[in-house]
C-alpha cells in the first residue's frame, strides 16, 4: 500500500475503486445505517454520534481480536471521520460501513449513497468543521473516493503502524 501525501494547501480528492482484498481475511464486518432523513434533511432515530461511537468500539474490538492493536488508534479516528462525514453530508437513504481486516492491515469503506463527491479541503484555523478528509489523508496509507462518488475508502497497513 502506498502512502498518499497531501500538502496542507492541496484540495485534491483522489479517485479510485474500492480495492479488492485478495489476501487471507481475519474479519469482514459490514453494517447499514438507515439515515431516515426527514423532509428537512435532518436525521431521525439514533443520533449520528451514537452510531459513530458504536462503530468505533466494534472496530477496535475486532482489531484487538485479530492482533492488530497497533492500528487501533488511527483506525478509530478514521472510522469516526468517515462515518461522520457520510451521516452528515451523504444524501442516500442509508450509509453502509465496511471493515475488512487482513493479516497485513485493514480496509475501511463507507458508502453514503450520494452522487456528490466528498472533497478534501483545508479548513480555516478558526473553523470548527472541515478537517475530516484532511485527517483521513494524513493518517491512512491510501485513500480515495469511488468513481461514482458513493464510497470513500482508506487502508491502514500493519507495516505503517509504527509512524
Amino acid at each position: 500500500m502506498t502512502r498518499v501525501a497531501h500538502s496542507p494547501k492541496t484540495s485534491i480528492t483522489p479517485t479510485a475503486a474500492v480495492p479488492e482484498v485478495s489476501e487471507p481475511i481475519c474479519d469482514d464486518f459490514a453494517v447499514r445505517i438507515s439515515s431516515g432523513a426527514a423532509a428537512n434533511g435532518a436525521l431521525e432515530g439514533v443520533p449520528e454520534c451514537q452510531w459513530v461511537g458504536h462503530l468505533r468500539r466494534i472496530s477496535a474490538a475486532k482489531l484487538r481480536v485479530c492482533g492488530l492493536t497497533p492500528l487501533m488508534d488511527d483506525a478509530k479516528l478514521l472510522v469516526s471521520e468517515l462515518v461522520t462525514n457520510a451521516l452528515r453530508y451523504g444524501r442516500g437513504a442509508e450509509v453502509e460501513f465496511r471493515l475488512v481486516i487482513t493479516l497485513q492491515g485493514l480496509l475501511l469503506a463507507v458508502n453514503d449513497g450520494s452522487d456528490r463527491r466528498p472533497r478534501l479541503e483545508v479548513a480555516g484555523s478558526s473553523s470548527e468543521t472541515g478537517r475530516g478528509l484532511f485527517l483521513v489523508a494524513a493518517l491512512a496509507d491510501d485513500w480515495a473516493v469511488s468513481p461514482d462518488g458513493t464510497t470513500t475508502w482508506c487502508t491502514l497497513s500493519l507495516a505503517g503502524a509504527s509512524r
